[in-house]
């Protein structure tokens, strides 16, 4: 619209300015001529004319005050309004984004599963079991910073669920509320640390696996992200058997997984995939004994991990496991 009124009022002001000059020079044609006769150059003597032509043009608009400041107050909403837009588009860009890179990510499952999609990972809940069977992120250089702290971040129920589960059921029950997408990986939004601390993105964890092995590997994921740029994530409870330990009260149980899984993509250049298995058990466990390779964990678990992958690369990265290829 303001584009609209600009060039509406600078067409008349060249109409005014034309007409001007053309009158002008038929008016004072004496003057012309006089100038040109006395030494003065043509580009001076049409100077002259030029001068009063320009001043003709735009002196209306300076007589119309009001009708400036109103386009003004206008051309200033604009600017505030396109400013206050930037976060909103940037937001919506980056959720574009993250939406693109979860295709990267897509597997199948056994048991049954709802999907919890959050703002910076996918849970997929098993309301039975009550905990989530795998939990599925994107992990850059650029989100392993950030300002937001969790020390004042509280565990609670996920709303999305009829019956979530509480940090109350684990109370009492010498398990961690384990982080399947870790809280130091969300530093950089304040929303997507706050989701972290959903219930369904939480399992009962031993805690010395949970302060040590689990969060060495946590850090590790950090560096390879700084390292290569961008890294995907799988992780989440693996059980054995058909019978499980439980804890909470009795019409609310939550499964304790007999150990963990982590799988970990990385593309561009050199696509490589590492997973990684530990038991969980309070003793401390060797990164380099924990490797596994996907199709491995796949057998563990009945996942189905990177289907989205061609053929050739799925195959080719999920069959080997070398820490030596991540350095």
């Amino acid at each position: 619209m303001l584009l609209a009124l600009l060039s509406w009022k600078g067409y008349f002001a060249w109409k005014r300015g034309r007409n001007t000059y053309v009158q002008e020079r038929k008016r004072y044609q004496s003057l012309w001529e006089y100038l040109v006769g006395n030494g003065a150059k043509e580009s001076e003597a049409r100077q002259v004319f030029l001068e009063r032509a320009v001043k003709r043009a735009f002196m209306p608009w300076l007589r119309q005050w009001r009708y400036w400041l109103v386009v003004g107050v206008l051309l200033v909403s604009f600017c505030l309004t396109a400013c206050a837009q930037q976060p909103q588009k940037a937001a919506q860009s980056q959720a574009s984004a993250q939406q693109a890179d979860y295709c990267a990510v897509k597997f199948t499952f056994t048991k049954s599963a709802t999907l919890l999609k959050r703002y910076a990972y996918r849970s997929w809940y098993n309301e039975s079991l009550r905990i989530p069977l795998a939990v599925s992120w994107y992990l850059t250089g650029d989100h392993t910073r950030g300002n937001n702290q969790r020390k004042n971040q509280q565990f609670h129920p996920d709303a999305e669920l009829k019956n979530p589960t509480t940090t109350q059921d684990y109370m009492q029950s010498g398990y961690d509320r384990g982080h399947m997408c870790p809280a130091g990986d969300n530093k950089w939004n304040q929303q997507a640390l706050d989701e972290t601390f959903l219930m369904t993105n939480i399992c009962p964890q031993n805690h010395n696996l949970n302060k040590n092995d689990w969060n060495d590997l946590e850090l590790r994921c950090r560096q390879w992200a700084r390292q290569y740029g961008k890294i995907y994530i799988v992780c989440g409870p693996l059980l054995r058997g058909t019978q499980h330990k439980e804890i909470g009260p009795r019409s609310r149980r939550v499964t304790v997984p007999e150990g963990f899984y982590k799988v970990v993509l990385r593309m561009g250049k050199n696509p490589a995939a590492i997973g990684f298995v530990y038991d969980n058990r309070g003793q401390r466990q060797a990164m380099q004994q924990a490797v596994r390779s996907v199709d491995e964990i796949e057998k563990l678990t009945g996942l189905d991990f990177f289907s989205a992958l061609d053929d050739v690369t799925e195959k080719r990265i999920e069959a080997k496991a070398s820490l030596t290829e991540w350095k």
